[in-house]
């Protein structure tokens, strides 16, 4: 008897072994559980009204990436990214090359973040770089170049104008020697600053890429390398990454394509029916307002509780084939201002929200948005100023798409699940 008490929980303890492995989370369970049918309630979808803005008061001073180059095609025209940058000493007693040392060399090296177009994996990509002095400094107390419409003057100084070929992680760049009685100074920081200017960094217009660089790599730098009569191969490393000052101008032209007349000020907006214009660089970003939708929702369901909601973003057709990574969204209060919209916790927490948190999905040739707060506080405060998206990252990187309009077919929606709470 004693026997048959020791089996039967031994039985029970092995039936319950599997069960309980059936429950442990992983990975592979966000990339086949769709979120929009975990939830029981009403399916609905809202239609909206949308718009193509110009979005070219972007400040730009201060950021840790930078962008140079040129970009061309027939829907968004062509674009013109120049960096500026501050070269500075990382003492803070200053700098003393005097007249007896005698410069060998000076190589700039850029850490590169990202090529636009993208090309396969060490495939060498000529590149005709040109640095400029500029003709006064990019900052002292505030950044003379602040927005992407703002740009500066060169001195005429031409540090370096060539063709390099970029293989893989960064550039290396030898200046001229116009730039040798530039950095042979003896002086404080402050004044180094003050006479060496900074540098403007573009490519030649015949090329048609974008070049993106991580200012914020200690490998991003500017070095002299001299010898003394009492010293061969010194060096006297000089700081353009990390807190040196930066900033960039980007220059469009939309003749002759669908975003012409915002760019010359005819119209403050294209409508996006048809179609919605995507693009980074001080170029365009998106506005959609779902208030008609609101208006007749909260009188029908004043009491909807909503648990999921996703805003779609289908990539139309004649998009480019190399799309952004990512889209963002902000909410517009009433007083014009914008911030990430509630969900926007996916910036902490990407294991709930990966593939719904604004990245590009392959599969489906979308991008998807979780937005269920964001769309209840919608419909609890019963106005829509609006919600405006952009590319991430979009002062650093020459990624473009064109999403379906809100009247397509398969256009911008939101879908979402919500109950009645009659409580």
């Amino acid at each position: 008897m004693s026997l048959k008490k020791l089996f039967f929980p031994l039985g029970v303890l092995l039936m319950l072994v599997p069960a309980a492995c059936t429950e442990k989370e992983s990975d592979l369970g966000v990339d086949l559980q769709d979120p929009f049918t975990l939830y029981n309630g009403v399916r609905d979808t809202i239609y909206m009204s949308g718009c193509t803005i110009f979005d070219d008061s972007l400040w730009t001073a201060g950021y840790p990436f930078g962008i140079f180059g040129n970009y061309r095609d027939e829907v968004f025209g062509s674009v013109t990214a120049v960096t500026y940058s501050q070269i500075t000493v990382a003492s803070t007693t200053g700098i003393n090359l005097t007249d007896d040392v005698t410069i060998d060399s000076v190589v700039m090296t850029l850490l590169v973040d990202t090529l636009y177009p993208v090309v396969p994996d060490s495939t060498p990509v000529p590149l005709h770089i040109i640095i400029n002095q500029l003709a006064e400094p990019l900052k002292d107390s505030v950044y003379r170049v602040q927005y992407a419409s703002q740009s500066m003057e060169e001195s005429g100084v031409c540090f370096f104008d060539d063709v390099v070929t970029y293989y893989a992680d960064s550039l290396r760049l030898r200046m001229r020697e116009d730039i040798y009685p530039v950095l042979r100074q003896n002086c404080t920081s402050e004044e180094f600053a003050e006479r060496v200017k900074g540098f403007s960094l573009r490519l030649a217009d015949n090329e048609n890429k974008m070049v993106s660089v991580d200012f914020s790599a200690t490998d991003t730098r500017l070095t002299l390398y001299y010898h003394t009569e009492n010293a061969d191969s010194l060096r006297y490393v000089f700081v353009i990454s990390g807190d040196a000052g930066r900033s960039m101008h980007f220059e469009h032209d939309y003749t002759g394509t669908p975003l012409a007349a915002i760019a010359n000020g005819t119209a403050d907006s294209i409508a996006g029916e048809s179609l919605l214009y995507l693009e980074p660089l001080g170029g365009t970003r998106l506005r959609l307002n779902m208030q008609p939708f609101i208006d007749s929702f909260r009188v029908q369901h004043p009491w909807a509780v909503i648990h999921y909601a996703e805003l779609l973003l289908p990539v139309n057709d004649i998009a480019d084939t190399q799309p952004p990574v990512r889209i963002m969204a902000n909410k517009v209060f009433a007083d014009g201002v914008s911030g990430l919209v509630t969900d926007a916790d996916f910036v902490n927490n990407s294991y709930a929200y990966a593939g719904f948190d604004g990245y590009y999905d392959k599969k489906k040739h979308c991008y998807r948005l979780r937005i269920t707060r964001h769309l209840q506080e919608l419909l609890r405060s019963g106005k829509d100023y609006g919600t405006e998206l952009y590319i991430d990252a979009r002062r650093t990187t020459a990624f473009r798409t064109v999403l379906n309009g809100t009247a397509a077919a398969n256009g911008v929606r939101v879908d979402f699940v919500y109950t009645e709470n009659n409580n």
